[in-house]
């Protein structure tokens, strides 16, 4: 029963506006294969500095990237891109709350 409600679940997904925009603006952006994989260094480096869990507050180098990719994140296919992709990932992670909600896991070995 889960499994067919999840397969529903990722069905609706896949027919919701917020993905569907995802898709269309990655497909274009990739059409440009060099924008696309500058825009890839500049989320893949994004990503590095803010997974650091060491303590230090990383607002300059993050910044720094951001100047160092300025002309990237001003493309309009780009900032299009991005801007879905931060919707859709908001819209999942609110889904994955939702899942979760009243769920009593043990996680106690993680600790």
């Amino acid at each position: 029963m889960i499994t067919k409600e999840a397969e529903r679940l990722n069905q609706t997904i896949k027919e919701s506006p917020e993905y569907r925009n995802y898709l269309t603006a990655l497909n274009r952006l990739k059409e440009n294969q060099e924008l696309y994989q500058a825009m890839n260094v500049f989320r893949r480096r994004n990503y590095e500095l803010q997974s650091y869990d060491d303590g230090i507050n990383r607002y300059h180098e993050i910044n720094n990237l951001g100047l160092e990719f300025e002309k990237v994140l001003r493309n309009p296919l780009v900032n299009e891109f991005l801007i879905a992709e931060q919707i859709l990932s908001r819209k999942m992670t609110r889904v994955y709350e939702m899942i979760a909600d009243g769920l009593e896991l043990d996680y106690s070995y993680m600790e």
